[in-house]
């Protein structure tokens, strides 16, 4: 069998607690430092905002260039949708918060989408996108709808014609 022996050195042992405490405190303020920042740009500029017509338009400067989400009714007259070529397709419509007393409009424009079955007079819009001189750009696949009137109340029988 092997002999092992130990002896103790005061200088090397007094020295060794005190570069692990270093390295500990020089870790944890590296994984705070990490943490912080990635809160801080989490919460920067990569948030998107849910507003209404009148709320866009109250801060209108403020949120130029910046992702939103904006909700509002559907004016059906206001409906375009324009196929520009084989790949190519130009949506138009304008949103407003109070179908009953529309005031400020909101210009919708939805590029290279397809025209949907729900796009009519007094659906509710939930859009997607950025706006851009006074026009609102949906991202692709940003434009979502709610018709109230494709739905019928429980108990009404529904007619088939």
């Amino acid at each position: 069998m092997a002999q092992a022996t130990w002896t103790k050195d005061e200088q090397g042992a007094a020295e060794k607690p005190r570069n692990n405490r270093i390295k500990f405190i020089i870790g944890g303020l590296l994984m705070v430092a990490a943490i912080a920042f990635l809160v801080v740009n989490a919460l920067s500029g990569n948030t998107q905002l849910y507003l209404t017509v009148d709320e866009y338009y109250a801060q209108q400067s403020k949120f130029a260039g910046r992702d939103l989400r904006v909700s509002g009714w559907v004016l059906g007259d206001t409906i375009q949708f324009i196929q520009i070529d084989d790949t190519t397709s130009r949506l138009e419509f304008d949103v407003v918060d109070d179908i009953n007393n529309p005031g400020q409009r909101l210009r919708i424009v939805a590029m290279n989408e397809p025209m949907p079955d729900l796009l009519q007079h007094e659906a509710q819009a939930l859009v997607e996108g950025s706006a851009e001189g006074g026009v609102f750009n949906a991202n692709p696949g940003g434009l979502f709808l709610k018709c109230p009137t494709r739905y019928e109340e429980e108990g009404v029988p529904t007619t088939t014609g």
